[in-house]
């Protein structure tokens, strides 16, 4: 790992390359960890990637979710010398996968506090999703009234 030195992060830098670095990126609960948007701790080191990728190698305490949704060219972003989900999908798909509400809560609150979500993108792609995501709704307008929107 010449290219990539040593850091708090070389276990997903690892499982990263493993899984091929142009194809996977960080997502979920370790984005969350690695944008440092919620106190939640990853049980495993999440990786997503296209739905056509079939043959992955198994690697023991890595999650690989594919992605239904094709990335958006503002859905990948570059922290630690790691791709990751951008904030906005990062926040989305954990809800989506079933990351505990308080957690989310928490990441969408730091979020639109630093200025890394815009409300109205996160509001439009929070529609496009499934039921446990449409169902942060209340908390969304909580946090989007603090914003003054």
């Amino acid at each position: 790992m010449r290219d990539y030195p040593s850091s708090p992060y070389d276990d997903i830098a690892a499982a990263w390359l493993a899984v091929g670095k142009e194809k996977s990126v960080s997502s979920h609960e370790t984005a969350l960890d690695l944008l440092d948007r919620s106190y939640v701790i990853p049980n495993a080191i999440h990786l997503t990637v296209p739905r056509f990728r079939w043959s992955l190698p198994a690697i023991p305490g890595v999650r690989i979710h594919t992605a239904a949704r094709p990335f958006g060219r503002t859905d990948v972003i570059t922290r630690h010398g790691l791709r990751l989900t951008s904030p906005t999908r990062t926040i989305l798909d954990a809800a989506e996968a079933g990351t505990g509400p308080k957690q989310i809560e928490m990441a969408i609150e730091q979020a639109l506090e630093r200025g890394l979500v815009l409300p109205p993108e996160l509001r439009e792609r929070t529609a496009e999703r499934g039921p446990r995501v449409r169902n942060l709704r209340r908390t969304l307008a909580r946090q989007w009234g603090k914003c003054r929107i």
